[in-house]
This record gives C-alpha cells, sequence and structure tokens, in this order.
C-alpha cells in the first residue's frame, strides 16, 4: 500500500514540475512582453518632438540588429512576427500639400538620423497608430508630423 502511495505520489511530481516550468517560461515571457510594450505604448496619441523619434529610431534599429532581423532588397526589416519593430513617418509632401507621405525608419536611418533630428527637432509629432504582432508584441509605431 505505502509503494502504491508513493509510486502515485512520485508520479504526480513527475507530471506536475513540467507544467509549473512551462506556465512559469510562458509568464516570464509575458512579463519581458509587457515591459516591452510599456516603453512604446507611452506615446500612443502623445506628441513628442522631432528629436524623441530619432531616438526611437535608434532603438527599434539596435532591437532589429540584436534579434538579427533580415532585410530585404531594400533595405528595410522583413518582419519576423516575433521581434521585429517598425516606425513610420508620415508627412505632408513638399511639393504637393495635398500629398502624404510616408516615410520608413530604414530610409531616414540611410539619410542619417542626425540630419533628420537637425531639421525636425523642434518639430511636433503625433503617434497615430500602434500595431501589435501575434505574441502581443508593439511591432510598429506610426507617427504624424503634426507641425
Amino acid at each position: 500500500m505505502k509503494k502504491g502511495i508513493i509510486i502515485l505520489i512520485i508520479i504526480l511530481i513527475i507530471a506536475i514540475v513540467p507544467i509549473m516550468l512551462i506556465i512559469s517560461k510562458y509568464k516570464a515571457e509575458r512579463n519581458e512582453v509587457n515591459k516591452f510594450n510599456l516603453e512604446f505604448e507611452q506615446y500612443k496619441d502623445k506628441t513628442i518632438y522631432g528629436t524623441n523619434i530619432g531616438s526611437l529610431i535608434n532603438y527599434a534599429i539596435n532591437n532589429n540588429e540584436k534579434y538579427n532581423i533580415e532585410k530585404d532588397q531594400e533595405g528595410i526589416y522583413i518582419d519576423d512576427d516575433k521581434y521585429c519593430m517598425r516606425i513610420e513617418i508620415k508627412m505632408v509632401s513638399s511639393e504637393d500639400e495635398e500629398k502624404i507621405i510616408t516615410y520608413a525608419m530604414e530610409t531616414i536611418s540611410s539619410l542619417g538620423t542626425q540630419r533628420f533630428v537637425k531639421n525636425f527637432n523642434v518639430l511636433y509629432f503625433k503617434c497615430v497608430d500602434i500595431n501589435y504582432n501575434s505574441y502581443g508584441r508593439v511591432n510598429k509605431l506610426v507617427f504624424e508630423l503634426i507641425s
């Protein structure tokens, strides 16, 4: 009888330990995603300076490089639906004020983020959209020039 109880207890422990490890891993991943998201969700519907946009672009590029996100032939990061981070800037065209042009962060970076900051440092941008991937992680911020 005692052997049967001991065997049952061992089987329960063997079954419960992996489940607890899976739950613990899931919670740790969710906490990491939530921490990452908090860094970007603070910008939703907020107005920030061009200098902040430059910092966000650098952060997003560093994030993509950290996770070895591949680029397409045009130098745009390919969304891996897990770690890829993108930032887009919408501005009115200087030639046609009716036309809105969207610039990818890679375009701004290739022209020089410092140059962008120098030209747009005191102008205001508003975060008009935040997108999430299938893991619930922020993967794109869209800013619009408002002044």
